[in-house]
């Protein structure tokens, strides 16, 4: 069964996606605001799962999950061309933080 924790982790990648794009894209100190708020709201969250889940998995997760969100992000929002090994890559980025998570305690 799926520990709460793990529905924490997503939440958190999103997080993260949002103030790494900031860190790009803010322009307005409103947008600087809402970066900075992503930045430790998803430190927070990623520090509420770690008390749960293992350091190496969260992070893993969290990291990995911020990557593939922000070139996901990139593509979709900001017109950045897509190019077909950055998505392979992407899946074996995927299957290693599902692996991850089916293995964790």
């Amino acid at each position: 069964m799926l520990q709460p924790q793990w529905f924490i982790l997503p939440i958190a990648g999103l997080a993260e996606v949002g103030w790494a794009t900031g860190l790009k894209h803010a322009g307005t100190p409103l947008e600087w605001m809402a970066t900075i708020v992503l930045a430790v709201g998803s430190l927070w969250l990623a520090s509420r799962a770690v008390r749960y889940l293992p350091v190496s998995t969260v992070y893993t997760v969290f990291v990995g999950l911020g990557a593939a969100g922000t070139a996901v992000a990139d593509w979709v929002v900001f017109g950045v061309p897509f190019h077909w090994p950055v998505l392979g890559f992407l899946s074996i980025l995927l299957a290693g933080v599902i692996g991850l998570q089916q293995v964790s305690e």
